[in-house]
């Protein structure tokens, strides 16, 4: 293919049965700078007297008919060196008229520049795009025509091709670079769901875990803070709940009252049937005494068979009422829920101290509760006794 130094395409194809006609075309697109009336002509034709010095060398092919045109136009693509215009005849008789011609020449390289060439005009311009449509790749040459306007014809419409040629090379290239920064885009778009599922599910992962951690937390604390036996609370949990009451107690001036609880003969409960039974009945007592207390009551196993509660903001009287009923309730109920052994007889002492009598810390209040215990178990056991005054009174069943 026959390119400048801008790289223009400048291959033109002839299709005319008339073979002087052909070598007009020869005359006019490969001419000899020698031949001084044509330079004057292509001088005039662009007004530059240097023209001579510089014009486009086109190069020709020239056949007769349309097949053979439309096998040099295949060829030329399938080399990659296609024709940029082609001047058709638009009487062929011996094959394919102009139309048909254009019409196959347009299937197989829809990119040429087509000019048709005749003589006459018994085909009007409508019956001519009817047929192969209105396209701005499409002008006639009336014959006879003159050298000034082939070379035009051949010039401009060379250089409409190469300029749409470079539009279509520089909308391929844009296209691609669409692709590759969309392929690009949806890559990171990608990525970044995968990162944010990812992000997501560590999310949660981490929520779960600390749900976890903080459930465990908890046990742990109610470990740490219950009796494995009875989930009563223990004696460290239950005294640090016994200081805080205290203290609010002494600084709202309000009575409290403590209850030190403890299951009698429970020595011969475990000689006579064993300590497994002896811990179902701590389980028994427990458990009684946990379901009459009021939410604000705390109870706590304190030792052994040994309980202690606490009654915030509750007199003397008040607690000794509450006591007498857990007394009935374990007396009742806490045998009977011994499975194991038939008619086991659970009965439990109780001594209580009030803050109302002169008691200056916890440990020295329940120490007064204690005393009223050891009396009740003096006493004759399962009874309430409370201490007032420096005396342990017996209540009345």
């Amino acid at each position: 293919m026959i390119r400048d130094a801008n790289n223009q395409n400048h291959r033109v194809l002839v299709i005319d049965d008339n073979r002087a006609i052909h070598e007009d075309f020869r005359k006019i697109l490969e001419a000899n700078t020698g031949e001084e009336s044509f330079v004057q002509a292509r001088a005039a034709l662009f007004g530059d007297p240097t023209f001579s010095e510089a014009f486009e060398q086109f190069e020709l092919d020239c056949v007769d008919q349309g097949q053979a045109g439309l096998i040099l136009a295949q060829r030329a693509r399938n080399e990659g060196r296609p024709y940029a215009v082609a001047f058709i005849d638009m009487r062929m008789p011996l094959g394919w008229d102009g139309l048909e011609t254009i019409e196959r020449l347009w299937k197989e390289d829809a990119g040429v520049q087509v000019v048709i060439c005749t003589a006459y005009s018994d085909q009007p311009w409508g019956e001519i795009t009817n047929r192969i449509g209105r396209n701005d790749k499409l002008l006639i040459l009336q014959k006879p025509f003159n050298s000034i306007e082939v070379l035009q014809l051949a010039t401009a419409l060379c250089r409409k091709w190469d300029l749409a040629s470079e539009l279509a090379g520089q909308l391929h290239e844009l296209s691609r670079q669409v692709e590759k920064r969309t392929a690009e885009l949806q890559s990171a778009n990608e990525q970044l769901t995968q990162s944010n599922t990812a992000l997501v599910r560590t999310v949660a992962d981490l929520e779960a875990a600390q749900a976890e951690i903080l459930r465990q937390n908890v046990e742990l604390e109610r470990l740490a803070s219950r009796d494995p036996l009875t989930g009563c609370f223990n004696r460290r949990a239950f005294y640090e709940k016994f200081e805080k009451a205290f203290v609010e107690s002494r600084e709202q001036d309000i009575e409290l009252c403590c209850v030190m609880v403890d299951i009698d003969n429970f020595k011969r409960v475990n000689d006579q049937f064993g300590h497994a039974v002896g811990d179902q009945a701590i389980q028994s007592v427990a458990s009684c005494l946990s379901a009459r207390l009021r939410l604000t009551d705390t109870i706590g196993r304190y030792g052994g068979e040994e309980f202690c509660l606490i009654f915030p903001r509750t007199t003397l009287a008040e607690a000794s009422n509450l006591a007498e009923r857990l007394r009935i309730q374990v007396e009742t109920e806490a045998g009977v829920r011994v499975r194991t052994v038939s008619n086991l007889v659970t009965t439990v002492s109780c001594g209580i101290s009030s803050t109302g009598f002169g008691a200056r810390t916890p440990l020295e209040l329940i120490d007064q509760a204690d005393k009223a215990l050891y009396a009740a178990k003096e006493g004759g056991r399962n009874c309430v006794m409370a201490h007032q005054h420096g005396v342990e009174i017996k209540l009345p069943h």
